[in-house]
């Protein structure tokens, strides 16, 4: 480790060695800048001084936790504010200003010698959560919303779709694909396509290839170097894994901590008290920064790039003293889970069919593939948290002892947390306590063990992932990477028969990977069987994990038809491995259905061609003009007019009166319903038909009563047919093209939407984590409350991160926008207007001329 007189040294050379490359006005500055967030006590940066040139392609290495990040998202403007409440520091000089949310700024950051705050769309950010920077519902509309904030015409916005969306490797995908049909790694490339095509000054990537298989790493790499050379842009990026990347990076970064700044501390892995500034702990070219024998990157938490490896800096296989006598991949005895003619995969719908696997104690399994190919939908099937679509899971007599019959599907939560644990994609659906300990204490309580007990083990594991110091935070208030070791932490913890995580070493750097691998390899020799969904090669090697690799169809046919490797039709067949890595393990390979051709059928508007053609603006307005008028007149004729003229337009533009009547349901029970109460209870005349207490029927209330069915019928009906399935992002570019609403409020409101939807889905991963972790077995109420807290928690968070991904997209600036979409307007939107009024007009009409008028029922 390095003491502050060397930091210094260090820093000061690496800068030396940069200072021929440096102009007058750096790209990106930062003087003395540190965030600390609202709900943390330490800042999470302190006290940086970096200066990026025009031009320079920076590499940001540091360990987890060190406020990468964070330094990313101060870069882009996000965090702070210009104006707020100034609060005394002991930073000399440097001015701190609290946020609206409760962070607080020291110091500045510029662009071009402009404020951050004043430099929107200068600035492209790539965050590390994919799912955060989705703001609507189809593909395409995504990558180009960035281009629409920075006024790029039209046309030059799908020509900049095209091209980033090809260049990231997902050519052939439809633009009008719904988000929530996209695998993790398809979100990273179409983030990253977001902002390869605003064509920004600056290029911000926050671990951008961390969950791509490699060809999606290789397609990414190749985009953003094309994207670089072409604009000239600057770039800073975090990632862990720089090897793909080391060509395009020209200067490297080294951060670290030290306890006040002057020398007196050293050189730390992450900050701690508020005393503890940030600082650069070597500045220069990666061929000199890597070959400096001064700098511990092991103690750094730093992965070393391949052409810069010394020994000790390679990843083998993991041996320990103890370790069993058989190889991880063959595992031992029986196997504890298998599957028989299984299909798996969503709503129905097959990817991958005919599987017979079979996963031994003691094993590690690694399944691998492409992003899309279905590992986390097989690695679920196999967990019994989803059901299959042919097929059977079936656990061993040994695992499923106790169990209600061998299915995993069929136990119950306590069960299934006892014998199988699940690790998912995304931590913050797992979080289900509110301190880190107890999330940790959680598995271990729920399957029988001390309180005690689990405490003394929570508090063990906590302090081997480097996640004691947050042992009272609350989960959601760690970093990604946190985040997800604790996570693995708490599944550990529950010592299940299978142990099942989905990219458990995301987001780590090198001492923490090192940690978790060598955890789960530590556990076969216990005879747990350990299945690890990764993209991550060097995990396989150091596990010497089974392979499990689901392939694309066409691919498996190109390598028998050019007489390469058998391969198994059924996925059930071993063969040796393709490079010198995989010579000590067998490697089964799964068929699947080609990604990027999952063909996904355009959703029409409307059952209607003709009212699907209708500008929604205009359908929207239709949907008042045929009902408010109604509102008029509270009588049969009127209403049964109305009904009947509706009916024979409906039928017209081929909506027949049954589909009619199942697509607008709610109103066929909430007609007669009303009718019975006005019925029973409307006012009295005439004739009495039938009197009991306060309930009286007459000639009057029963002309009420069928009038007040068929009015409901005749507003309600047209209406929710005119606007059902009226695409929303299609309707919020009528509102800003057409009506000139504000951009902020139409498409902010659209986002919200986008959100709904994806809390479904939120929702679904809820409730399987619940199963996983043993507290499904709670009765519904039980169970819904603490859910709904969770998913609450979760919306408020999706809400932030939404908003500032769309602010990352250059959106809410003060400039002009286009639209990428044209709002337009035919001569048939004018006739659907004029026949929506038409038909309560006439309605009025026959009424008056009968002189059965009612002014609003009197």
């Amino acid at each position: 480790m390095l003491d502050g007189d060397e930091v210094c040294s260090v820093a000061e050379a690496g800068s030396a060695k940069t200072a021929g490359h440096r102009r007058a006005v750096p790209a990106l500055e930062f003087r003395n800048w540190g965030y600390r967030h609202a709900s943390r006590r330490d800042f999470a940066v302190r006290g940086l001084n970096l200066a990026v040139q025009p031009g320079e392609h920076v590499l940001l290495l540091g360990a987890s936790g060190i406020g990468k990040s964070t330094i990313l998202c101060g870069a882009a403007g996000l965090l702070g504010d210009d104006e707020g409440p100034v609060r005394e520091t002991d930073e000399g000089d440097v001015m701190a200003v609290e946020d609206a949310d409760g962070g607080v700024t020291e110091g500045s950051i510029a662009v071009a010698g402009v404020p951050v705050h004043r430099a929107q769309g200068k600035v492209g950010l790539v965050l590390q959560d994919p799912d955060a920077q989705a703001v609507f519902q189809r593909l395409g509309d995504n990558v180009a919303f960035g281009p629409e904030n920075l006024d790029v015409p039209r046309d030059e916005i799908w020509r900049r779709v095209d091209d980033a969306l090809d260049a990231v490797g997902m050519r052939g995908v439809q633009l009008t694909r719904s988000v929530m049909h996209l695998s993790g790694g398809q979100m990273q490339r179409l983030a990253v396509a977001g902002a390869l095509a605003m064509q920004p000054d600056v290029l911000l990537l926050d671990e951008p290839t961390a969950n791509l298989d490699p060809d999606g790493v290789d397609q990414v790499v190749a985009a953003v170097g094309d994207a670089l050379e072409l604009t000239g842009a600057t770039m800073v990026m975090v990632e862990h894994r720089a090897d793909a990347w080391i060509d395009l990076v020209d200067r490297v970064v080294v951060l670290g901590a030290t306890d006040d700044g002057e020398g007196g501390g050293d050189a730390g892995i992450v900050p701690g008290q508020d005393g503890r500034r940030t600082v650069v702990v070597a500045d220069g070219r990666p061929e000199d920064i890597f070959a400096d024998p001064s700098i511990d990157f092991a103690g750094l938490g730093i992965w070393v790039p391949e052409r810069y490896r010394r020994a000790g800096d390679a990843i083998g296989a993991i041996h320990t003293a103890d370790e069993p006598d058989y190889p991880a991949w063959r595992g031992t005895g029986e196997p504890v889970l298998t599957t028989s003619g299984l299909a798996i995969g969503r709503n129905g719908q097959p990817i991958a069919s005919h599987l017979d696997l079979e996963f031994r104690a003691g094993q590690i399994t690694a399944l691998v593939g492409a992003n899309g190919a279905g590992k986390s939908t097989l690695s679920l099937t196999l967990a019994g948290l989803l059901e299959p679509v042919t097929g059977e899971v079936v656990a061993a007599a040994s695992l499923a002892d106790g169990a209600r019959g061998t299915w995993p599907v069929d136990w119950t939560s306590r069960q299934l947390a006892s014998r199988i644990s699940y690790v998912f994609q995304n931590p913050e659906h797992q979080f289900a306590t509110s301190t880190v300990l107890d999330e940790v204490m959680l598995g271990p309580v729920r399957t029988g063990m001390a309180e005690a007990d689990a405490r003394q083990l929570a508090t063990g594991l906590l302090r081997r992932f480097r996640l004691d110091q947050y042992a009272a935070a609350n989960p959601y208030t760690l970093s990604g990477g946190e985040k997800r070791r604790l996570t693995v932490a708490a599944a550990l913890a529950a010592a299940p028969r299978v142990l099942i995580l989905d990219e458990p070493t995301f987001g780590q750097d090198r001492r923490t990977w090192m940690q978790i691998a060598e955890l789960i390899h530590s556990l076969r020799g216990d005879g747990v069987s350990i299945v690890v969904v990764t993209h991550d090669r060097d995990l396989v090697t150091a596990l010497d994990a089974k392979v499990i690799e689901l392939v694309p169809e066409q691919c498996t046919a190109e390598w028998n038809g050019a007489g390469r490797e058998p391969v198994p039709a059924a996925g059930g067949q071993d063969r040796p491995g393709r490079d010198s890595r995989k010579q000590n393990r067998r490697e089964t390979v799964v068929p699947v259905t080609q990604v990027n051709e999952r063909y996904e059928e355009p959703k029409s508007s409307s059952r209607s061609a003709c009212l699907a053609s209708i500008n929604p603006v205009f359908r929207l307005g239709g949907a008042f003009l045929v009902s408010l008028p109604m509102l008029l007149s509270l009588d049969w004729v009127s209403a049964g007019v109305a009904c009947l003229l509706e009916f024979l337009v409906l039928a017209a533009i081929g909506i027949r009166p049954w589909r009619a009547i199942r697509s607008t349901w709610p109103v066929f029970i909430g007609a007669p319903c009303s009718a019975l109460a006005v019925l029973l209870y409307g006012k009295s005349g005439g004739d009495v038909w039938w009197q009991w207490g306060m309930m009286l029927v007459t000639d009057r209330s029963a002309e009420l009563a069928v009038a007040t069915a068929l009015r409901i019928v005749a507003i309600g009906m047209p209406a929710i047919i005119a606007v059902l399935g009226i695409d929303a992002t299609d309707l919020a570019d009528g509102f800003s093209e057409l009506l000139r609403l504000p951009d902020r409020f139409v498409y902010g409101g659209l986002a919200g939407m986008r959100l709904f939807s994806v809390l479904q889905d939120d929702w679904t991963a809820l409730t399987a984590s619940r199963r996983s972790r043993g507290l499904g077995d709670d009765s519904k109420i039980r169970q819904f409350f603490p859910q709904a807290f969770a998913l609450l928690v979760l919306s408020i968070r999706r809400s932030t991160t939404l908003a500032t991904a769309m602010q990352a997209r250059g959106f809410g600036g003060t400039g002009p926008r286009s639209h990428a979409r044209a709002s337009e307007v035919h001569v048939r939107d004018w006739i659907f207007l004029a026949a929506s009024l038409a038909i309560p007009v006439l309605a009025l009409v026959a009424t008056a001329v009968n002189g059965t008028f009612s002014f609003f029922g009197n």
